[in-house]
């Protein structure tokens, strides 16, 4: 199934006019890492490890999953070393009201850096944008735990 799925990802992609997917990138200020559903930069934090979630307010996995990662984030170990950022599909509002988990309507141009072949996917990259770990489906707290240790390695032997 899920080949399927990222089968149909990359189709749509290649699909695409070349000269609309140019004038899109051209849209993105040459520093914004992701944007928000106006085409304005999404400030992320330069000394954390960002995490990006693609998320559906009609997803019940993706609602499911939230309190998990917020858990997650704050133990001793994770607390400080990351920064969560909600990027959700089905709606047109930003709402910042929850300081843990911002959550910006997203902008179609950030599929072109990181694709979505569904809700939840989420990435783990570094403050200049490099994908240290991808994400496809709902995290449990035990593998959630997993894959922020991997991110945290993959950083350290970077530097």
């Amino acid at each position: 199934m899920r080949a399927i799925i990222l089968t149909l990802v990359f189709a749509l992609f290649f699909s695409c006019n070349e000269k609309e997917k140019q004038s899109s990138l051209k849209k993105i200020p040459k520093n914004a890492i992701v944007v928000d559903i106006n085409g304005n930069p999404i400030e992320l934090p330069k000394d954390k490890l960002i995490i990006l979630n693609f998320m559906a307010y009609s997803c019940s996995a993706c609602m499911k999953e939230i309190p998990v990662i917020k858990k997650v984030l704050r133990k001793p170990e994770f607390k400080d070393k990351f920064y969560l950022v909600g990027l959700v599909i089905d709606t047109n509002k930003n709402d910042l009201s929850d300081k843990e988990f911002p959550k910006y309507a997203n902008n179609k141009i950030n599929f072109i850096k990181f694709p979505v072949p569904g809700t939840p996917t989420t990435y783990i990259i570094t403050p200049k944008g490099k994908k240290l770990v991808y994400i496809f489906g709902a995290v449990t707290e035990e593998n959630f735990e997993k894959f922020l240790k991997e991110a945290l390695r993959k950083y350290k032997g970077a530097i």
